[in-house]
């Protein structure tokens, strides 16, 4: 899947950056949602070197964009890491095998 530059929750704007790497709080990271700077961060790959595949990367920002929007909804689910994966990568799979 093709990810987005930009996304709209609510009324907030959330720029998507693609860096070739990500640490947060010490360690690498695939992805990663600052609700400060209404930003979400996908990675290309670890520190080390090793790339992440596009199935990696798209579930990664189904992941980050679920933080999000129970950001916008204020829900306490935001922080609720098992759920947040649950959830996101059942969208993601909704998403891929979507048939039209």
């Amino acid at each position: 899947m093709k990810i987005p530059k930009q996304v709209t929750i609510g009324k907030t704007k959330i720029k998507i950056r693609q860096p070739e790497a990500l640490i947060v709080d010490k360690q690498t990271c695939r992805g990663c949602y600052l609700r400060d700077d209404k930003e979400i961060n996908v990675a290309h790959a670890n520190i080390y070197g090793m790339l992440y595949d596009k199935e990696e990367r798209s579930e990664t920002f189904w992941h980050e964009l679920t933080h999000a929007i129970l950001h916008d909804m204020k829900s306490k689910l935001d922080y609720d890491e098992k759920f947040v994966t649950a959830f996101s990568q059942r969208l993601d799979q909704a998403i891929n095998t979507a048939k039209f």
